[in-house]
């Protein structure tokens, strides 16, 4: 297997949902992260046009690996151009941010904050990483430092955070493959009082015709199937 082949399936093996939807309520707790939750599967996939559309142009930069650049795709196919063409057909004045990056790992992440992050000076972060990390035999605590690293970096620049949590295709490996990280992400979430978002890419890991020949990433079919309820996520970060 080459190292693009093994970068690939770690994106695939760790990253089977990450990301769910986003009915997700707020608790009168500030302390409690909002987390997305399955009875968002139900929801509606488009976001209803909004009255009175944001004036200021706000920023989300998404910061990721191979399922957020685009593997295989023309820009304009991946999962920022999409969730931004939704959200501006909703009336809503936005501008997403692609620093996805393939065969990333949370070290990488950190180490280009500056110029993938900083320098969009971006109103939302969505901290998209960790598969590689899980695949490449990382423990969890050092996956850890780089994301509280980056989570720190991002808050001390007053930029709101998305925490994209690691749901694993196949969950019975999970722990014995690597344990710590199913509780990483739901720790850091709650630690750092940040939303959590999971399940990434329901309905299209057990949808062959919305894979990729390699069975790991999406196609443009795929890619809109998951841009579903991230779309409706994020309008509703936008909106606090």
């Amino acid at each position: 297997m080459t190292v693009v082949e093994m970068r690939s399936f770690c994106v695939a093996l760790v990253f089977g949902c990450f990301l769910s939807a986003c009915s997700s309520e707020v608790s009168d707790n500030a302390q409690t992260p909002t987390v997305a939750s399955d009875a968002t599967d139900e929801i509606l996939v488009r976001v209803e046009p909004v009255e009175d559309a944001m004036s200021e142009t706000k920023t989300i930069v998404i910061l990721g690996d191979s399922l957020t650049a685009g593997y295989n795709l023309a820009q304009s196919e991946a999962l920022p151009a999409v969730i931004e063409r939704r959200l501006k057909s909703n009336g809503l004045s936005v501008k997403l941010v692609n620093a996805g990056v393939s065969g990333d790992t949370t070290a990488m992440g950190l180490a280009r904050y500056d110029w993938s992050v900083s320098s969009a000076d971006p109103d939302i972060l969505v901290i998209a990483l960790g598969a590689n990390d899980f695949l490449s035999g990382f423990p969890a605590e050092v996956a850890q430092e780089n994301l509280e690293a980056i989570i720190e970096r991002a808050q001390a620049d007053g930029i709101s955070v998305v925490l994209a949590g690691l749901e694993p295709r196949w969950p019975e490996t999970y722990e014995m493959l690597q344990p710590g990280y199913a509780k990483l992400y739901p720790d850091l979430a709650e630690a750092y009082d940040v939303p959590l978002y999971e399940g990434f890419m329901r309905g299209v890991w057990d949808e062959p015709d919305l894979l990729m020949l390699d069975g790991l990433h999406p196609t443009v079919e795929g890619v809109e199937k998951m841009a579903d309820r991230l779309t409706v996520f994020l309008a509703g970060q936008l909106a606090e």
